[in-house]
């Protein structure tokens, strides 16, 4: 194949990769200025039955369509070409010379590169969203890491992989086309069913940052006994707002999870920007169309989620970080704009849906919950913000504090603020067991990734952000 002139314009130069029913080639577009390289995906049908042809036929036009589309946003290759010679199929895209994300996945991640990812590849799943499409395949190797500007790009949304796929199937499969495409880690339950949904992808990219922050495979992760949730919050050093945005991303049933990629971007902004009325209207916002969109409505429930809003809040890292390629990217202050485009045929026929019915008899809690909430979060806006101390003041606020951290240190009793889940002596497993707010506690002094080792009431590990130091006795 190397040397062979494609649609008389497309002369391959390279395998790139090769597999049972196509290749993938690097090509120079011998009808351009300077021959500039491209990227060549050869599809050979096993199966030559007229019908199958039809129907990969009819596919791969669609899928090409939609590619032509999605190539208008910058972190995603343009499609070039695609044709047709000889009963095989060929699509031609724009050549993103980069490095794998999975070649920088070799080591654990500080929040700060993990938090950096998450807002760099949202935005591009917002926009393939917008446009009714589902990538199915997102994971570490569908990503590129641009040499030119050191951002992310998405590969491979599957139009060839989808012929593949349906060149193997029954004429019954043939017409149902809910073949599920995905590699197995960052695949969710429904898209192993054949029924993805747009936060399919995001129960992806939740485990691509569960990766990057773990340093394992998901397929190295443990599962919790009935409800199969992944285990992974004892393998790294993560907060516990951070814990709790990526554990809602790979929940596994759909409806449990973020909804949308936009969701995610404004639980992130919460917890990045945390003092700000954007970011508490944003939360409230979150907790109240959560409540309405499952069909129930706790006022108790909702003032539980807003009185978190009081709690200290979590304080990003530096913002920058180091590439392996040793330069610096910053992250940015405010998420990119997201251009939508018109609509186009899908790569799954499986769009969004929620569930939007509530019983008429909990719309009284639901306002009642709402003014309350007002309430709170006016409070909360006002005493996020502290006063600005006077000289005097301030140097008394700074010894006072000074010795408070001296006293500290010596302390051995804590209370628990907020009941917390008792952990086994190894940190590692659930012991059933919770620890009541109120509940006073010795400490042993050992701490690790965020837990702190208890002797009394019970033995065992329970998050310190849940704790606080004010005994009896304790100043």
């Amino acid at each position: 194949m190397i040397g062979k002139l494609l649609d008389r314009r497309y002369q391959v130069v390279q395998v790139l990769a090769q597999g049972g029913f196509g290749h993938t080639y690097i090509a120079e577009d011998t009808r351009r200025p300077g021959n500039p390289s491209c990227v060549v995906k050869h599809l050979k049908p096993a199966n030559s039955d007229p019908d199958f042809l039809e129907t990969a036929r009819r596919l791969f036009k669609r899928e090409a369509e939609t590619l032509e589309i999605l190539g208008n946003h910058d972190q995603i290759p343009r499609l070039l070409a695609y044709f047709e010679e000889d009963e095989e199929f060929y699509l031609v895209q724009e050549f993103v010379p980069g490095n794998l994300l999975s070649l920088e996945m070799g080591s654990q991640w500080n929040e700060n590169q993990v938090i950096h990812l998450l807002q760099e590849v949202l935005p591009i799943l917002e926009f393939v969203h917008a446009n009714e499409v589902i990538h199915q395949d997102l994971k570490p190797h569908n990503l590129i890491r641009r040499s030119s500007d050191h951002k992310l790009v998405l590969v491979d949304f599957g139009a060839v992989k989808q012929v593949k796929m349906y060149s193997c199937m029954t004429p019954d499969q043939l017409k149902n086309e809910t073949m599920p495409i995905g590699t197995p880690g960052y695949m969710p339950t429904e898209q192993a069913l054949g029924r993805p949904y747009p936060n399919s992808d995001i129960y992806a990219l939740g485990m691509i940052a569960i990766q990057a922050l773990t340093g394992l495979h998901p397929k190295q992760l443990g599962e919790e006994l009935g409800s199969r949730e992944i285990i992974w919050q004892h393998h790294g050093q993560v907060s516990e707002p951070l814990a709790a945005i990526l554990a809602k991303m790979v929940r596994q049933h759909n409806k449990e999870r973020y909804q949308s990629a936009t969701d995610v971007q404004q639980a992130l902004a919460a917890i990045t920007n945390p003092n700000t009325p954007t970011a508490v209207a944003t939360f409230v916002n979150q907790v109240f169309r959560d409540y309405w969109q499952q069909g129930y409505v706790s006022a108790t429930k909702v003032m539980r989620s807003l009185q978190e809003l009081a709690k200290p809040c979590y304080v990003p890292p530096d913002p920058t970080i180091v590439s392996t390629s040793g330069s610096t990217a910053t992250i940015p202050p405010t998420i990119p704009h997201v251009q939508k485009l018109t609509k186009t045929p899908s790569l799954n026929p499986f769009p969004l849906k929620i569930n939007f019915q509530i019983q008429r008899r909990h719309l009284p809690l639901l306002l009642v919950g709402s003014v309350a909430g007002i309430i709170l979060v006016n409070g909360v806006i006002t005493t996020s913000r502290p006063p600005q101390p006077s000289s005097v003041t301030a140097k008394n606020q700074v010894k006072e504090t000074t010795n408070k951290n001296k006293s500290k240190e010596n302390n051995s009793c804590v209370v628990v603020v907020n009941s917390s889940n008792l952990r086994s002596i190894s940190g590692q497993r659930r012991t059933g067991k919770v620890i009541k707010a109120g509940t006073k506690v010795t400490v042993t002094g050992k701490e690790e990734n965020g837990w702190i080792e208890i002797s009394a009431p019970d033995s065992g590990w329970i998050w310190k952000s849940r704790t606080r130091n004010i005994c009896a006795g304790n100043s």
